[in-house]
């Protein structure tokens, strides 16, 4: 028998070789090899390292399912190459539904040039990240706005991009919708402030007349028995009135309406006078009121008939919520230049802390604990904070809590320009 030539011997055994590795690498890939042992004789264990890699991959996967916002790994050409599960919900796509296809073909077309501009900045790294917004197709063929940040992910030599995506047609309607109901508020807030304001101008004009009758039948002597009877209408009726005037001007400050006259005025004279208003009131609480006005500049300029409605707010209240026989201390100084504080201080129930931060509101009564807390309508304090406001000052309060006493401060820019002539 004649031997076959020496070449043929390698040839067949080089396919033997490849054969062998083929089918090394097939197993390989299969996971069916769990060692490699080089020429050295040194194994290496395949099937630990296999299956933390599967574990990696699987957490990352979970990972990546769990987020809200939609995860789309592309290629360098677009081509998808993997997306998370709510990719799937929230695009409308099967599992793996657009993996293999360009993404640049379900984006809008006047969308495309700002999506090129964010995804080709980022794969030439001319930019570490870009966001960008870009309606995209949908599996029904319409179409929903989303947001993406653009990252690149580098794997050795492969460069892929990472879009996560967030939804933004849901947070744009919702916006919308926020929008529409501010308006809806605005509008029923105005058309509230419309009806309190005709309701107050209506009720004064039969209220004025029927003022001046029981004035009148009050200074008639035949009537001499009823005065009490009189004198308990009058004081309904002002008290009617008095509300009136405050529905008026909630309405003025709510609308920042509030019409000022300004003039230079002494401070400490209209404290005078505020008191003077409350007279019969601070006697029939037998309030002792203590005054002491140190600030040596107490110009202000100002609404002098605002300022002085301001000032007997903040007493009234205090009467109101001060028990009879108490005191109530007004105060007066220039702690800080420029600026003149006056402090009202009562020893009344006081504020609880968390009752504070509403104390202006409108409507707002305070502690219902005290006698006629409820002969108003809660506006006392809105009105003086917003005429205050109006006038560059300020108006805030401080206690301690129950059965503290309250401190209520007014702030005004003091100013050295000459009295308005009375």
């Amino acid at each position: 028998m004649t031997a076959p030539p020496r070449s043929s011997e390698k040839a067949i055994t080089l396919a033997l070789t490849l054969a062998q590795a083929e089918s090394a690498i097939e197993a390989f890939a299969a996971g069916q090899i769990d060692a490699i042992v080089d020429a050295d004789g040194k194994t290496y264990l395949l099937r630990p390292a296999q299956e933390r890699m599967r574990q990696n991959e699987a957490r990352l996967q979970t990972v990546l399912d769990s987020m809200a916002d939609v995860v789309t790994v592309v290629n360098r050409g677009g081509t998808v190459i993997s997306q998370n599960r709510a990719a799937n919900l929230i695009l409308g796509y099967g599992p793996d539904g657009l993996v293999g296809l360009s993404l640049f073909d379900f984006i809008h077309v006047e969308d495309l040039p700002q999506f090129f501009s964010a995804f080709f900045n980022v794969i030439e790294n001319f930019r570490p990240q870009a966001i960008v917004a870009f309606r995209l197709r949908l599996q029904d063929g319409s179409y929903r706005l989303l947001e993406a940040t653009v990252n690149s992910l580098r794997d050795v030599s492969v460069t892929c991009i990472v879009l996560s995506a967030r939804d933004l047609t849901r947070a744009r309607l919702a916006q919308e919708e926020a929008g529409r109901r501010e308006v809806a508020l605005v509008d029923a807030a105005h058309a509230k402030d419309q009806f309190l304001a005709m309701l107050s101008h209506e009720l004064r004009t039969p209220l004025a007349p029927v003022l001046l009758g029981v004035a009148d039948l009050q200074e008639d002597g035949r009537f001499a028995d009823a005065l009490p009877t009189l004198a308990m209408m009058r004081r309904n009726l002002d008290l009617q009135s008095r509300l009136l005037d405050e529905l008026m001007d909630y309405t003025k400050i709510g609308q920042h309406k509030v019409r000022l006259r300004a003039e230079t005025v002494n401070a400490h004279e209209t404290v005078h006078l505020a008191l003077e208003v409350c007279r019969g009131e601070i006697a029939a609480a037998r309030i002792e009121v203590v005054l002491d006005l140190q600030a040596a500049e107490c110009r202000v300029l100002t609404d002098a008939a605002k300022l002085q409605q301001v000032m007997w707010n903040l007493i009234k209240n205090a009467i109101k919520f001060s028990a009879p026989g108490s005191s109530i201390t007004i105060t007066s100084n220039n702690a800080t230049p420029g600026q003149l504080a006056l402090e009202f201080i009562d020893h009344g129930i006081g504020i609880e802390p968390e009752l504070l931060p509403f104390l202006f509101n409108a409507f707002h009564q305070g502690s219902h604990s005290a006698p006629h807390v409820n002969d108003g309508l809660g506006l006392g304090l809105f009105i003086a904070r917003g005429l205050t406001e109006a006038q560059g000052g300020t108006l805030s309060v401080a206690s301690k809590g129950r059965g503290h006493g309250s401190t209520f401060v007014l702030t005004l820019p003091a100013t050295d320009g000459p009295f308005a002539r009375s």
